[in-house]
Protein backbone atom coordinates (compact mmCIF):
# COMPACT_ATOMS: atom_id res chain seq x y z
CA UNK A 1 0.00 0.00 0.00
CA UNK A 2 1.71 2.82 -1.13
CA UNK A 3 -0.67 5.77 0.09
CA UNK A 4 -3.33 4.46 2.92
CA UNK A 5 -6.12 7.38 3.73
CA UNK A 6 -5.36 8.75 7.05
CA UNK A 7 -8.87 8.85 7.93
CA UNK A 8 -8.72 5.49 7.60
CA UNK A 9 -5.68 5.02 9.67
CA UNK A 10 -7.42 7.34 12.14
CA UNK A 11 -10.35 4.95 12.26
CA UNK A 12 -8.07 2.15 13.69
CA UNK A 13 -5.87 3.58 15.66
CA UNK A 14 -8.77 5.35 17.47
CA UNK A 15 -10.58 1.86 17.99
CA UNK A 16 -7.16 0.42 19.56
CA UNK A 17 -7.10 3.44 21.79
CA UNK A 18 -10.83 3.26 22.92
CA UNK A 19 -10.47 -0.40 23.42
CA UNK A 20 -7.38 0.60 25.89
CA UNK A 21 -6.51 -3.21 25.24
CA UNK A 22 -5.31 -5.53 22.90
CA UNK A 23 -8.11 -6.53 20.87
CA UNK A 24 -7.97 -10.02 18.22
CA UNK A 25 -8.65 -9.24 14.30
CA UNK A 26 -11.72 -10.09 13.95
CA UNK A 27 -12.88 -7.44 16.80
CA UNK A 28 -10.78 -4.85 15.33
CA UNK A 29 -11.57 -5.81 11.74
CA UNK A 30 -15.60 -5.60 12.32
CA UNK A 31 -14.95 -2.54 14.24
CA UNK A 32 -13.25 -0.61 11.11
CA UNK A 33 -15.89 -1.53 8.62
CA UNK A 34 -13.74 -2.27 6.06
CA UNK A 35 -13.63 -5.99 3.77
CA UNK A 36 -11.24 -8.51 5.37
CA UNK A 37 -8.63 -8.39 2.35
CA UNK A 38 -8.20 -4.01 2.56
CA UNK A 39 -8.48 -4.26 6.52
CA UNK A 40 -5.04 -7.12 6.04
CA UNK A 41 -3.73 -4.43 3.89
CA UNK A 42 -4.11 -1.29 6.33
CA UNK A 43 -3.20 -3.90 9.91
CA UNK A 44 -0.04 -5.31 8.04
CA UNK A 45 1.14 -1.30 7.16
CA UNK A 46 0.54 -0.32 10.64
CA UNK A 47 2.21 -2.97 12.29
CA UNK A 48 4.90 -2.73 9.67
CA UNK A 49 5.47 0.73 10.58
CA UNK A 50 5.44 0.60 14.49
CA UNK A 51 1.91 2.16 14.85
CA UNK A 52 0.29 -1.40 15.92
CA UNK A 53 2.11 -4.19 18.13
CA UNK A 54 1.05 -7.81 17.62
CA UNK A 55 1.54 -10.51 20.08
CA UNK A 56 0.65 -13.88 20.95
CA UNK A 57 -1.37 -15.04 23.78
CA UNK A 58 -2.51 -18.64 24.13
CA UNK A 59 -2.80 -18.93 20.48
CA UNK A 60 -4.87 -15.97 19.69
CA UNK A 61 -3.49 -13.14 17.68
CA UNK A 62 -3.74 -9.81 19.39
CA UNK A 63 -3.24 -6.42 18.36
CA UNK A 64 -2.64 -2.51 20.37
CA UNK A 65 -1.15 0.62 19.80
CA UNK A 66 2.60 0.86 19.57
CA UNK A 67 4.25 3.77 21.52
CA UNK A 68 4.45 5.60 17.99
CA UNK A 69 0.72 4.67 17.55
CA UNK A 70 -0.08 6.40 20.39
CA UNK A 71 1.49 9.48 19.42
CA UNK A 72 0.24 9.08 16.26
CA UNK A 73 -3.64 8.73 17.16
CA UNK A 74 -3.07 11.88 20.05
CA UNK A 75 -1.53 14.24 16.31
CA UNK A 76 -3.58 12.72 14.29
CA UNK A 77 -6.79 12.18 15.65
CA UNK A 78 -7.13 15.47 17.73
CA UNK A 79 -6.25 16.75 14.34
CA UNK A 80 -9.18 15.68 12.64
CA UNK A 81 -11.75 15.99 15.11
CA UNK A 82 -10.29 19.80 15.75
CA UNK A 83 -10.64 20.39 11.93
CA UNK A 84 -13.92 18.40 10.80
CA UNK A 85 -15.90 19.27 14.07
CA UNK A 86 -18.87 17.16 14.29
CA UNK A 87 -17.23 14.37 12.07
CA UNK A 88 -17.11 10.72 13.77
CA UNK A 89 -13.78 9.01 12.89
Amino acid sequence: MDRPALYVLARFLDILYDSGQPMKKTNLQMRGGLNYPRFMEYLGWLVSHGFVRQSDEGGTELYSLAPRGLDAHHRLVDWIRETMKGMRI
